[in-house]
């Protein structure tokens, strides 16, 4: 039993000396003044744990010098653990000084008195106090930094807090031997008081040692949860923010969680600061001109501490490097790489989302002036479009006299040629209404074939001699809820782009329908047609299909787009199936409203249609406007 427990003590100092050393690799390769503290205070614990089993095995008969070593040491251990909490979480001057003093007081009383007592040699009343004075001291330099450590721990990141809760236990757990074996008398020395000692020890070496250096596999297991809150404020951040001022906020918030520090700011390129929180602007901008155009994270200093307070990440910005920066308060330990290194990934996301909202900005600035341009243009052009209109009119009457057959001409191609213009005039300015969420509607019921033929009488100018234009209705009203002006202007510009892309002329159909519960208008010509490739991009705003065979055709490239988005706010949409050389078919697709036996007169250009037939409306080349044929 007593050599099992030999072998343990054994077994835990050895680990100890393992402990001390490998904090002092880890301060070698990192030479930080924090984990030269923690090296100080796990190298000399381990080592008065190794001096103390040989003092234990000799039975105190060695060296007078090998035992004020080991006590040396062990008073060392205690004072560099509160080092250590002074370099994570300042200290004032007053309490470091005035814990240097008790510790050298009691350890110069201690060697004075003789402690530890040679063997056969009894304790005296001033070597007890003396005893009682070491470990009052050196407990009170780790019991601060224990409770100081567990307070802090509270809202910390997750890795963090482990660490520091890991350390409290473990220096809690080394206390709790002490205190025991100081004030338990004679029960202390028992083997059962023995074995839980080292038991205690034992659990005491792991929790230190994942204090200043947890594996990865832990800190995963630690911030697993942390890691989906910030997966999903990371989403949020780069999908869900307006501007780069909120964008900035928000990604403030989970910098500070990071690395649980007291004070952030975010700064742009040109040195405006984006987000600000727990610093002054003066320092914030400081710092991030002080960190350079490095692209690594940079500890530094803020005006007035003592201490590497701060952790200055560059923001590689498209407009030029930026920064984020990060300060710790008196309470806010900056613990290790890891969450340093984890800032710098969070940065690369804030520099994506930054600039993606830059170029989202910009994008909707230039929308605005593209709205605003159609908008002014729009109402520039349609006074004088109107005046040349009137003149026109007044030419065609003779009104300002009479005009050869040449003027007759030349002023019928004037009015296709305004009226093509005042089109192209009111799709740019139902464009920017559109745009600025200013066109509105004025619903009413309707009767779809009505306006079908009305919209062919608006385009009818525009038609060339060698195109048939075909109006085919069914003998029952279409009824639609919408806005009847809205409406005509989509069957006007499907019919007038099926024009233009019919340049060798041909028939074109406008077809009425019912189907599937909802009411159709197809829009059918036998033109050029349009490549697969191109069907995606003929919604585009601003954008036409060019190819050889449609260089002629003129056009802002807005009406079709308007005539989907008009469709669209009447609850509808419009398809397209097309084909090069085989023409194409646009089908507008209506909710229907209401369907009554009694139809509604037809416009004063055709008609009253046979219940039993469909009516074929056939508006064609010079003079047969208005002839009609009927479909078998």
């Amino acid at each position: 039993m007593i050599t099992a427990l030999r072998v343990v003590q054994a077994v835990v100092s050895l680990s100890f000396l393992a402990l001390g050393a490998l904090t002092v690799i880890d301060w070698l390769r990192h030479r930080e003044q924090s984990r030269g503290y923690l090296a100080l205070a796990f190298g000399t614990l381990g080592l008065t744990s190794a001096l103390g089993q040989v003092n234990t095995l000799t039975e105190y008969r060695g060296a007078a010098p090998l035992e004020d070593l080991t006590l040396l040491l062990f008073m060392t251990s205690g004072y560099a653990l509160l080092l250590f909490r002074d370099s994570v979480i300042p200290l004032s001057r007053r309490i470091r000084v005035g814990a240097l003093v008790l510790c050298v007081a009691a350890t110069g009383l201690a060697l004075l008195v003789g402690i530890p007592a040679r063997a056969g040699q009894q304790t005296t009343a001033i070597q007890s106090a003396a005893t009682l004075a070491l470990i009052v001291v050196w407990c009170a330099c780790v019991i601060e930094p224990i409770a100081r450590f567990w307070a802090a721990s509270r809202r910390r990141p997750a890795v963090q807090r482990a660490r520091l809760r890991a350390l409290a236990a473990g220096y809690a757990a080394i206390v709790l031997i002490l205190l025991v074996a100081g004030f338990g008398g004679s029960a202390a020395t028992s083997p059962l008081v023995q074995w839980v000692f080292e038991i205690v020890a034992i659990v005491a070496v792991p929790l230190l040692y994942v204090g200043f250096a947890p594996p990865q596999w832990l800190r995963r297991i630690w911030r697993q949860r942390e890691e989906e809150q910030l997966h999903d404020a990371v989403y949020d951040l780069v999908l869900f923010s307006p501007n780069r001022q909120t964008l900035a906020k928000r990604a403030a918030d989970w910098g500070l969680r990071l690395v649980g520090a007291d004070g952030i700011a975010i700064v742009d390129a040109n040195r405006e600061i984006l987000a600000i929180r727990g610093i002054d602007a003066e320092s914030a901008l400081q710092l991030a001109a002080r960190a350079g155009a490095g692209a690594q994270p940079r500890l530094l200093a803020t005006p007035g501490s003592g201490r590497e307070n701060a952790i200055v990440v560059p923001l590689p910005l498209d407009t030029g490097i930026g920064a984020m920066v990060v300060v710790s308060g008196p309470y806010t330990p900056f613990f290790g790489s890891d969450e340093v290194g984890r800032l710098r990934g969070y940065a690369v996301n804030i520099t994506a989302a930054l600039d993606r909202t830059r170029v989202t900005e910009r994008l909707a600035a230039v929308e605005r002036t593209k709205s605003q341009f159609l908008n002014l243009a729009s109402h520039e052009l349609r006074s004088p479009l109107g005046v040349i209109n009137g003149y026109l009119s007044m030419l065609e009457q003779g009104s300002l006299g009479q005009l050869k057959e040449s003027g007759v001409r030349a002023i019928e191609v004037l009015k296709a040629k305004t009226l093509e213009m005042s089109l192209l005039v009111a799709q740019m300015l139902d464009a920017a209404r559109l745009e600025d969420g200013r066109l509105g509607l004025k619903r009413d019921r309707l009767d779809l074939r009505v306006l079908a033929a009305e919209a062919m009488q608006v385009v009818r100018p525009v038609a060339g001699a060698a195109h048939e234009l075909t109006l085919e209705t069914p003998a029952d009203a279409v009824m639609v809820f919408g806005d009847a002006d809205r409406i005509v202007t989509i069957i006007s510009n499907l019919l007038e782009n099926a024009i233009k892309y019919s340049p060798d002329g041909g028939k074109i159909q406008c077809i009425v329908s019912v189907a599937d519960g909802q009411a159709r208008l197809q829009v059918v010509d036998h033109g050029v047609g349009i490549a697969a490739p191109d069907l995606p991009r003929l919604f585009n705003r601003f954008e036409r299909i060019q190819n050889q065979k449609t260089g002629h055709v003129t056009g802002a490239g807005i009406g079709l787009y308007l005539s989907r988005e008009l469709a669209r706010q009447h609850g509808g949409d419009i398809r397209v199936e097309s084909e090069p050389g085989g023409g194409s078919t646009f089908t507008l697709v209506l909710p229907l409203a209401i369907t009554h036996s009694e139809v509604p007169p037809v416009p004063a250009a055709t008609a009253e249609p046979e219940p039993s037939a469909p009516r074929l409306h056939v508006l064609g080349g010079e003079g047969d406007a208005d002839s009609e044929s009927r479909l078998a």
